[in-house]
């Protein structure tokens, strides 16, 4: 297993373990168990990996982003005519 030396604390070295990957996305909490990370074995300074934290990003992106509505009915058809008035059933 390669080990590189830590930028924290400059004498350190890295390991690659897994940890719990946590952040908060408005009033929610986002839980990834076993993310890949780097924990110094002097300092405790910790660096999850560039990889996943990329995808992690796009997928909070798109679950942040505003949903495109395709589905919505063009508006000729949802307007009523003004003499419009209900059908009595009878």
């Amino acid at each position: 297993m390669a080990t590189v030396k830590c930028e924290e604390c400059q004498v350190g070295r890295c390991q690659a373990v897994p940890l719990t990957y946590m952040r908060r996305l408005g009033p929610h909490m986002v839980v990834m168990p076993n993310a890949p990370a780097y924990k110094c074995d002097m300092c405790g300074h910790v660096d999850f990996d560039p990889g996943f934290l990329l995808a992690m990003q796009t997928i909070l992106e798109k679950l942040t982003k505003e949903p495109q509505r395709s589905d919505r009915l063009p508006a000729s058809l949802t307007e009523q005519p003004q003499d419009w008035t209900p059908a009595r059933s009878g």
